[in-house]
């Protein structure tokens, strides 16, 4: 389309010229175009003749040069238009015995294919003083071509212009329609998403469910195991060999584990089901509470535990709060080397409205690799050396989560660790 659209234009523009010419035929100013940089004429009106005084057959296909010999400022003139395709004008004074004679020359360039092919050439010669007559003129005529040119511009920006909004309207009525097709499709995978989002809710519930209730229905056999393994040392210790005890011993131990997993499990199981409901609670309370429960192994460790306020208040549920304390001290208290009592600094920072708790230990530490891993459920870290049902700190996770918390740790493999959680401070 855009094809056609210059084809008309350059076909318009040749009409016009050619209509230039059949309007230079009858004009009285002297007129002549010559073609390329030789300057050969090609076309001279009638009024141009008669200023020669030569017929029209002896003047075409001469060198403009041939005509006005000894005026090489003219000459260079119309080199300079022809090379710049920029109109230009000249006068010059000849000097006769009688008066003198004025010259004036109007040169503009004619494009083809938008470069300059030849120079249209308007010669007035005059005998009076009448520079401002012909300076105006001068500027009619060049006003006219720069008129003409500057038409034939706009028609070719017009044309491309059309195009360009024609184009523009098709990708906007494009972009539109992918625009419908892509909220559509969003409604539909949202559609999905709140549709399995129930789905797997609803399965995690049954899960939750099924695991409580195996985790609670096995914990009775595994009291009989303790229960009669015991009876079993008590009454027929003295007849049994060394390697019947030890047999009884383990049955004993291995119930004791499961029993404290199964607790753990159940921990578990509560905080991830029960409604948490949040309110203000005071973190001295918690922080006391929790040591409170853990006298017995603070004791028995003989560990020196410090508790440093001052205790601001937080938004949290409070036995959900008190085992995640008591986890991240118990821990403290177990992971230590042999025969060196355990140290446990806890203390609090505020920043704007959040309350960032920490649990600094100098225990076994945590390498940098299984720091991401002893928040998963049953991850135990020489769990054969120091026991535990790797259960605790998962519950620590799972509780602050709840609680619409943060937790995390910072630690160094044999220099001791600093768990922290954080929650909103009361407004």
């Amino acid at each position: 389309m855009l094809t056609k659209i210059v084809s008309a234009v350059r076909d318009s523009a040749t009409r016009l010229l050619r209509l230039g010419l059949s309007f230079a035929d009858g004009a009285p100013i002297p007129m002549a175009m010559v073609e390329g940089s030789g300057h050969i004429v090609r076309y001279i009106n009638p009024a141009f003749c008669q200023l020669f005084d030569l017929p029209k057959d002896e003047i075409l296909g001469l060198r403009f040069g041939d005509l006005v010999p000894k005026n090489d400022q003219c000459l260079k003139l119309l080199d300079r238009v022809f090379r710049t395709g920029m109109p230009a004008s000249h006068t010059e004074e000849e000097h006769s015995t009688t008066h003198p004679l004025f010259w004036s020359y109007t040169m503009w360039p004619v494009f083809v294919d938008k470069r300059p092919q030849g120079i249209m050439i308007q010669v007035t010669e005059t005998a009076e003083l009448r520079e401002k007559t012909l300076a105006m003129n001068e500027a009619l005529i060049l006003g006219s071509i720069r008129q003409h040119e500057l038409t034939s511009a706009a028609d070719l920006s017009n044309a491309q212009l059309l195009v360009e909004m024609g184009e523009r309207k098709l990708a906007e009525e494009a972009l539109r329609e992918a625009q419908a097709q892509l909220m559509d499709r969003a409604g539909q995978l949202e559609g999905l998403v709140i549709e399995s989002t129930a789905e797997l809710t609803a399965t995690n519930k049954q899960l939750e469910a099924f695991v409580y209730s195996i985790a609670h229905d096995l914990r009775a056999p595994l009291r009989s195991m303790q229960a009669f393994s015991t009876l079993l040392m008590e009454e027929a210790g003295p007849a049994l060999n060394e390697t019947a005890k030890d047999y009884a011993n383990r049955i004993n131990k291995s119930a004791q584990f499961m029993d404290a997993m199964l607790k753990d499990l159940l921990a578990f199981s509560c905080i991830s089901q029960q409604s948490v409901g949040l309110t203000p609670v005071r973190l001295e309370t918690i922080i006391e509470s929790a040591l409170s429960q853990l006298e017995a192994d603070i004791q028995r460790t003989n560990a020196h535990v410090e508790s440093i306020g001052p205790w601001p208040t937080v938004l949290a549920h409070e036995p959900t709060l008190v085992q995640v304390v008591c986890n991240l001290v118990n821990n403290a208290l177990k992971f230590v080397r042999p025969g060196v009592p355990p140290f446990v600094r806890l203390w609090a920072e505020q920043e704007k409205n959040l309350i960032r708790v920490w649990v600094e230990d100098r225990g076994l530490g945590i390498a940098s690799d299984h720091q991401f891993q002893i928040f998963r459920l049953f991850t135990r870290l020489d769990g054969d050396k120091y026991g535990g049902t790797g259960i605790g700190l998962a519950i620590v996770q799972k509780g602050i989560e709840r609680m619409g918390g943060k937790f995390g740790v910072e630690s160094i493999a044999g220099e001791g660790s600093r768990f922290w959680f954080e929650l909103l401070t009361c407004p």
